[in-house]
């Protein structure tokens, strides 16, 4: 596991629920319960393998304030994409009509269908907004119970699917936010158009998902 992903997703998440002031217990009572079965395992004789931090706990690092940084660019990329998508992303959500019985497979389908032609940043973004709105729509439908398995589907994806990407071709986290962040703001004009074209190529294809899923449904 990629611990800076999970740490990622549950400050997205987080961030998200507060802005509808959705209640973020589910995700901090998660971190709780982490905490718990870390320290069960420091104490069996597998402590010491690598799997206290399967479970999601961020380990003391250096570099706190890069991963500060990231989670900014995150957060102000996430909210110029839902700007210009956010109806595609909502629609997409009503029509999965998500249920706690169907709420893996639909999240999973989406990204597949999403990342089966390549990783870029602009479609990273989205499986963060999608997220997010997957988690908005389960608090609405008082199914809060299914928003830490939601941020558990995320990071995994992310670590099994697009991590590799993240870390060869991306240039790591660290060139996210040197991309998206506040300062590229000032950058030359080619870097906002590449911006721009990253979020335009991923809601072309969150559109394709949706008209997909509303002719499964019809059918």
């Amino acid at each position: 596991m990629a611990p800076v992903n999970r740490e990622l997703v549950k400050f997205f998440l987080c961030h998200r629920l507060a802005q509808r002031d959705f209640p973020t217990s589910p995700l901090r009572l998660q971190d709780t319960r982490d905490r718990t079965v870390v320290e069960k395992e420091k104490a069996s004789p597998t402590a010491g393998n690598g799997l206290q931090d399967r479970d999601g706990v961020i380990p003391p690092r250096h570099g706190d304030d890069d991963v500060e940084a990231v989670k900014l660019a995150l957060v102000e990329s996430a909210d110029e994409f839902e700007l210009l998508f956010t109806q595609a992303f909502n629609d997409l959500a009503t029509q999965l009509q998500i249920t706690p019985d169907t709420a893996y497979s639909s999240f999973k389908s989406v990204m597949d269908e999403v990342f089966k032609d390549g990783v870029n940043w602009g479609r990273i973004v989205g499986l963060f907004v999608f997220g997010g709105v997957l988690c908005l729509e389960c608090s609405e439908k008082d199914m809060s119970e299914l928003v830490p398995r939601i941020a558990d589907w995320m990071t995994m994806y992310l670590d099994e699917n697009i991590n590799e990407w993240i870390e060869s071709e991306g240039g790591g986290w660290a060139s996210f936010a040197q991309i998206f962040g506040q300062d590229a703001a000032a950058k030359a004009r080619k870097a906002r158009t590449s911006m721009k074209r990253w979020f335009l190529f991923g809601a072309v294809v969150l559109t394709g998902v949706l008209f997909l899923v509303c002719y499964v449904k019809r059918r």
